[in-house]
Formats: C-alpha cells, structure tokens, sequence
C-alpha cells in the first residue's frame, strides 16, 4: 500500500469514488453539440486543503470546459476591479427564482445575480469596459491564477457555443437595450463565450475553490489573487445562487458556497479550510453533476461540514483553570510566605487560554473575568492560543479600553508567537493591551509576581519582614535545640553578594549549602534559562549533601542584593562527627523538603487534570 493510501481522507475519496461511480443516471449537456458527445464515464474527484495539499482520485487530470463555473471568479475579478458599489450598480445579488438562462431582469431592469447568464454576460461586459480588446486576456490571465497555471481555450466548444448561442445573444441585447452596458454586443458575446470554453481539471477546481477559502490566497503559488473582502463576496452569492434552481436545497442540505458548471464541473468551499473540486459529466434536469452533487453531499454529511453546523464550545478556549491555593510558581519560598500563599490564594485566578479564540470566546473569557467575584488578580495565559480573530480583538479592546474591574488586577503572558517572538496576537490593539494590563514573558513569571503582591498585600500586618530571616525560621534547621544551633552558627560562614553576581556555577564541586537569609536568587541554565527563584527562608545547593561527589547542575545567579549563610561539606562533617543527632535531624528536614516540592508538583498535576 503506497504511503498516500494511509491517509485518512484520501481514503475516504477512494471509497466514495467506488460508491458514487455506479451511478450512471443523467446525460451529458445536449444543448452544446461539443458537451454532448464527452465520455459519461469520467469522474474524478479533488480537494486541496488551505496548506496547499491536494488529495485526489479518479480522472482529476481530464480537462473539460469551466462553463458557468467561471462566473464566480470573474464576478470576483469585477469586484475586485471596480468595487462592491460600482457593480451592484449593474448586477443584483438576490436569487432570481428563474430558470439560469432566463430572459427576465429584476424589477431594477437588473441582472438578479452574477451566478445567471444575464448576470454574467453583465459582469464580462464590466470587463470589457475596463480593458477593451485586453478583456479575455485578462480573464484568462485571472483565472489561470486561482488555478495556479496557465488555462487553455477550447476552440471547438467555443465555436459551438458561438454558433448556437442564440439565447444569450438575446440576453446580451437585452441588457443593451437597459443601459446595463455600452460595449457592442457581440464582442461581449464573444468573450464570454470564450470564457466560459476555457479548460480546466477537477484538480484544478478545487486549488480555485481554496484560493478563496484561503482568503484570495493562493495555498499552492501562494499569490493573491483577490482580497479577503472580494473573497468573502464572491462566496456569499454562491452560496444563495450558485448551482441554479437547485441553490435553496444545496444550502439546505449540504450548506457550502458552491458553483456548477454544464460542462460537469462543480466546485465547492469550505471557508478557511479547503477548496474541493468534481469532474463527471451526465447532468440532472436543474443542469447540475449527477456524481458531484453526491459527492458534495457525502462530503458535507459525513464530516459535518455545513457552514452553519458549528460544534466549537466557546468553554473550550479556557480548558485549564485554576487558583494559586495549590498551584505555585517555580519560586521556593518561606514556610511563613507559603502559608499565606495557602490562604489567600484563591483570591488569584490563572486562565490558560487555548485554540482560536473567536468572537464568542472572547465575549465567554472577559464576561467570566467581569462576574469573577473575591478575586485580586486574574492571569490569562495565551501560551496555547494560536490565534485571535477580528471579532475577538474586538471585543478585547472594548474590554481593556472600556472595562475597569474594581480592586482586581488582569496580568497577562505568552502574548507573542513562540514562532516570531516579534510578532504579538494582539496585532494592531498590542499597545492598548500593554498600557492596560500587566504583560509577562511567560506564565511562571506571572504567577511569581502575582504570588509576591499577594504575600506584600496579605503580611502587613501579621509579618514586619525586618532584617535577616532567623536561622530557626530555615526549614532546614527545623527541631534543632539552642545548643544544636549555635553549633551550626559558629561553622557558618555569612556572605554577601550584589545583584546580578553568580553565587554557584554549573559544574562546580558541591563545596556546602546556602541558607538564603535576605534578598531572591534564580536558578538558571545559561545566561537565560530560568529554572526556579529562591526567595529568604529557602536554601540551595542542598543535594551536596546527598550526592558530594556530583558537581553543580545549574547556575544560581544573585536577583537581588543577597545575604547568605553558608555551611560547608567540611563543616558540616565536623559538626555530624560531634553530634550525630544533628546530622540525623538536617537529612531528616532534607527529606521533608524534597518531599514537599513533590507533593507540590502532584498537586499541581490533580489539580490541572480535573479541568
């Protein structure tokens, strides 16, 4: 089995190639001596996603005439060409309840829409207006760039249509005669004839297809080819009027933008995801692909494709939440600091973010901070957001324009791309959010600060945090008498160091432990790797007395103006050799430590696995 063949969706193309090719109902087009003569039997069908890949099967390679598939993408070039205003002047936008090639405009003396011939001969004499004799040229050249190749003109089926297009020259003099247009008639004709003889493949359809699911991009040549707005536009109409009589129950049942052409072509759009194209040539009585429409339809059904079937759970943005009573930053902290962590808190409320945040989740995330109640400090975390839409901006300026929450703080991180740290999600509005909220690098950092203010905030009045902290309040020396612990202190050694100096190297031999009575360390990797903080009341380089013969693993570098004590391998072994009991005492809180950082670190996992 060949590699593509494993493929989940290809696989599904394959076998509804098998189920649908049996059906042989429906003829070729009658009406165009060249269409009615093609092989019934060709079927092919192709999607290509908005990443540019192409799954395929069956004929997708046969080259057939685009007919009135080419409507949609010139309607396209004619809005992007002169404007939205500058067309609804000549051609309508509503569905005309008439047969396509209805000799009938609506009560403006208008074309109903561009997806009927009176609508599209309108739109190609627009063209022609514009560039004169250049008119084909540049049609074709339009349309070879949604297809990403250069497109040939049938000469035949051309000049069949030519001859026995009786009824569109009707048409033609018919919006003549309304001042729809002041070109000649025939020359109009003729192009549109053209037009609609150019060839294309089912492959090719559906690259068209993506190109406006993407937006006007082109996912395989990644050209634009026409605006977002154009694009949207463009789908719109196809939507309410793109496969003739039958538009009202293709949106009923299968509800994607959509256009058919008489030549057995039929495209289809499923906006921001892919474009998906079909070649089988026998058409029902409405003039639509007998297979196509099945095919758009297994399609729709089968992955719930609808435009209008919507399965996200706005809830879903903010999957993890939680507040710091249990969850901690990376810094260790005081015993004393810890215990008002534990307290107070739940008065900080930590968000992380996820997916593409929309227009109802962002409404869902800020009306839940609003109604947030007792809270000090929200943090969002943006880490897992892999984008913000327009309507979510939106609402997000409003909100931190607008919105002032009384005695509660908003704190956000991960902000930027972790691909382009340049690049921010807040695009355009990235200043507003920075003036009004507080921004972090990452969630750590926020969680930390939000933990420092919460222990300043809640200790005024039980803790003055005056001078060193008291060798007695290290958890280290925890439960050693006074005769114990001022054995310790005449083998420790007090030391300073300034902000921003290295106190441990990585690969240093473990010499002794720092008892942390004053100021912040980090533990780092590297100049920026940051690993964990320290704050006074903790110790650090603890494990040499575990391990003494394992070097240093990481870098502790000064935050702050720092004061340690520290209590070296040699001391400490003079000391266990006078008194056993304190060398059983410091291994016993030892343990308890390490203990505590794992009981924290289950924690933090029971508590993220039950959001």
């Amino acid at each position: 089995m060949q590699r593509n063949e494993l493929n989940p969706l290809q696989t599904f193309l394959n076998e509804a190639y098998q189920i649908i090719f049996g059906d042989k109902s429906g003829a070729p087009a009658g009406y165009i001596p060249e269409l009615a003569v093609v092989d019934p039997n060709q079927f092919g069908i192709a999607i290509t996603t908005s990443d540019g890949y192409t799954h395929e099967v069956g004929d997708t390679t046969t080259e057939f005439t685009i007919q009135s598939i080419s409507k949609a993408f010139i309607y396209s070039l004619a809005l992007e060409m002169l404007g939205p205003d500058e067309v609804l002047k000549t051609i309508g936008i509503e569905p005309s309840g008439e047969a396509f090639n209805s000799i009938r405009l609506n009560d403006n003396n208008q074309p109903f829409n561009p997806m009927v011939n009176s609508g599209a001969i309108a739109c190609t004499a627009l063209i022609c207006q514009k560039y004169g004799k250049r008119a084909f040229d540049q049609i074709q050249e339009t349309l070879g760039g949604f297809a990403g190749r250069q497109l040939d003109l049938d000469e035949r089926v051309f000049s069949s249509e030519n001859l026995t297009g009786d009824r569109n020259r009707a048409i033609g003099w018919l919006l003549k005669n309304n001042k729809n247009f002041d070109c000649d008639v025939e020359e109009v004709l003729e192009v549109y004839f053209k037009q609609c003889s150019i060839l294309v493949t089912a492959k090719d359809l559906s690259i068209m297809a993506a190109t406006l699911s993407k937006n006007g991009i082109n996912p395989v040549s990644k050209s634009k080819i026409i605006g977002n707005t154009t694009a949207i536009q463009t789908m719109s109409v196809m939507v309410s009027s793109g496969m003739y009589d039958y538009s009202g129950e293709w949106t009923y049942k299968v509800g994607l933008p959509a256009k058919s052409g008489v030549g057995g072509g039929i495209t289809a759009v499923l906006p921001s995801q892919f474009g998906l194209g079909v070649f089988s040539p026998p058409l029902d009585q409405l003039g639509n692909s007998v297979r196509g429409i099945k095919v758009c339809q297994l399609v729709s059904t089968r992955f719930n494709l609808h435009v209008l079937e919507i399965e996200d759970d706005v809830a879903e943005n903010m999957p993890i939440s939680y507040d710091l009573s249990a969850i901690r930053s990376s810094r260790a902290r005081s015993t004393y600091d810890n215990e008002i962590l534990t307290e107070f808190g739940p008065r900080a409320w930590v968000l992380e973010l996820s997916g593409v945040i929309n227009f109802s989740g962002s409404d869902f995330i800020t009306r839940s901070i609003v109604e947030a109640e007792n809270k000090d400090f929200i943090i969002l975390s943006f880490k897992r957001v892999s984008h913000l839409t327009t309507g979510a901006l939106e609402l997000f300026r409003v909100f931190f324009e607008k919105v002032r929450l009384k005695d509660c703080q908003i704190i956000l991180s991960d902000t930027t791309y972790a691909e382009d740290t340049t690049l921010s999600l807040f695009g355009i509005i990235s200043e507003l959010i920075e003036a009004h909220s507080i921004c972090f690098g990452n969630l750590d950092q926020a969680i930390e600060w939000v933990e420092d203010q919460l222990v300043t905030k809640y200790s005024t009045n039980r803790y003055k945090g005056d001078g060193l902290i008291s060798l007695t309040d290290q958890p280290l020396l925890r439960d050693l008498t006074d005769v114990e612990m001022l054995l310790i202190q005449e083998n420790l050694i007090m030391t300073e160091y300034e902000s921003g100096s290295k106190i441990i190297t990585a690969g240093d031999a473990p010499d002794g432990i720092y008892l942390l009575q004053d100021g912040q360390v980090n533990v780092m990797i590297g100049d920026s790797t940051h690993i964990a903080g320290l704050n006074a009341g903790t110790c650090f380089g603890e494990l040499a007395l575990l391990s003494p013969d394992e070097p240093r693993t990481a870098d502790i570098v000064a935050k702050t103006n720092t004061n340690c004590a520290f209590l070296s391998i040699e001391a400490f072994q003079k000391i266990s050799s006078i008194n056993a009991q304190i060398n059983a005492l410091i291994l016993r809180n030892l343990s308890l430590l390490l203990f505590e950082r794992l009981k924290q670190s289950n924690s933090k996992i029971a508590t993220l696995s039950k959001n």
